[in-house]
């Protein structure tokens, strides 16, 4: 009954402001529309982040050996060795070398500049005490590609280094730190990569220890170098999980809507009647004295009492309470309150424009009852008994 009531409530307003209910349907439409195009036009959102990424990079290292000069019981002459470990001073006396170096990256062109020189150096706690030092090789390329190798070559006399760093201390005397031999390769790139400018240097050792009969060589073989650059790149955000959904429901369900509404109007029944108003008023009503009233029936013979005819079931409940009395509510929706010599009637059917109706009967039948039925109260109300009789009496 509420459901119903609240029903008629909003077709009452739909009708009173139709003009505005309609532009606000037309408008709820057309947004819809709106956001679904744009929600399925623009597509995802995207977001810039900025990321590190690699500009270019530089490989570079050294490839060493030592041919066979003297015979010896386990080499032959003229044997090559290679990237070995310990070479041998009398079968081995000269260390040949090569330091190759190459960049990859993006579009480009360096030039490359690269020395390799011998250096004798007395060092101790990072300080260098004394140095002195021999150009090896040297070499200058331009225009140089990604990828493309640039090397340099060398050699060195291993007996003859022992001979300078002996007459180097020879000459200072006891000096601090730890003598160490070493090639030193310098190597500069400058130019341009993936169209950004590049001046960059790096420097490369290979460590020689001679030690006695044989000599020991530590490099590096391929050691790498990474240059890098933070640049923004697009994220794709996070996508609404309806897209364009909850727009295009909004516009079918506000155009549904408007097309119910301009139909229920010109066929008149968008604004409920007064008698389906005043009949869900009286539902209410009934609900509300639900506690004093009873189903049944009265008996014919009480057709010749006075009747008292109430206006309201509110009015008829205040009397049935002041006489101690339930009120009778019959299946042709007529309510009874039978008192010695009365009976209050209310008819519902009159309220809401149907004729007058006859105890037990119908707003349209007026054949006798078929029977009466018993109902009890105790005389205290709501709760209790009562048996209703011909006389009325309890």
């Amino acid at each position: 009954m509420r459901r119903e009531l609240l029903a008629a409530r909003l077709r009452t307003v739909a009708d009173t402001w139709f003009v505005f209910v309609v532009a606000l349907l037309v408008a709820t439409s057309l947004l819809g529309g709106f956001l679904a195009y744009s929600a399925y036009a623009e597509g995802p959102e995207t977001d810039t982040e900025e990321r590190t990424v690699e500009a270019w990079s530089t490989t570079a290292g050294f490839d060493h050996g030592g041919e066979v000069q003297r015979e010896n019981a386990v080499f032959e002459v003229g044997e090559e060795l290679s990237n070995e470990p310990v070479y041998f001073t009398r079968a081995a006396p000269e260390l040949d070398g090569e330091f190759e170096h190459r960049y990859d990256g993006g579009e480009g062109a360096v030039d490359v500049e690269i020395t390799a020189e011998r250096v004798v150096r007395s060092v101790g706690d990072d300080v260098e005490h004394w140095a002195t030092s021999e150009p090896l090789d040297a070499v200058e390329r331009e225009g140089v590609e990604p990828g493309e190798p640039v090397a340099v070559e060398f050699t060195v006399d291993v007996p003859a280094l022992e001979n300078e760093t002996e007459r180097v201390e020879a000459s200072l005397g006891q000096t601090p730190g730890t003598v160490e031999t070493v090639v030193v390769v310098h190597v500069t790139l400058e130019g341009t990569i993936d169209g950004e400018p590049v001046t960059h240097g790096d420097r490369y050792e290979l460590a020689i220890d001679p030690d006695g009969d044989a000599y020991t060589v530590e490099a590096p073989i391929a050691e790498r170098h990474v240059e890098e650059r933070t640049e923004e790149v697009e994220a794709a955000a996070t996508a609404s999980v309806f897209g364009p959904a909850p727009g295009a429901a909004l516009a079918v369900v506000s155009v549904a809507a408007l097309s119910a509404l301009v139909h229920s109007r010109s066929r008149g029944n968008l604004a409920p009647a007064e008698a389906e108003l005043e009949r869900l008023r009286l539902d209410r009503e009934r609900d509300a004295f639900d506690d004093w009233i009873s189903t049944g029936a009265v008996p014919a013979d009480v057709d010749d009492r006075t009747r008292v005819e109430i206006d309201s079931l509110e009015d008829l409940v205040d009397v049935a309470i002041d006489h101690d009395r339930r009120v009778i509510e019959s299946q042709d929706g007529c309510y009874y309150v039978v008192e010695e010599g009365l009976l209050y009637v209310h008819e519902r059917e009159r309220a809401v424009g149907g004729g007058p109706v006859e105890p037990g009967g119908s707003p349209d039948d007026g054949d006798e009852p078929t029977g009466s039925e018993t109902v009890t109260d105790d005389g205290d109300g709501p709760t209790g008994g009562e048996t209703v009789s011909d006389d009325g009496e309890r």
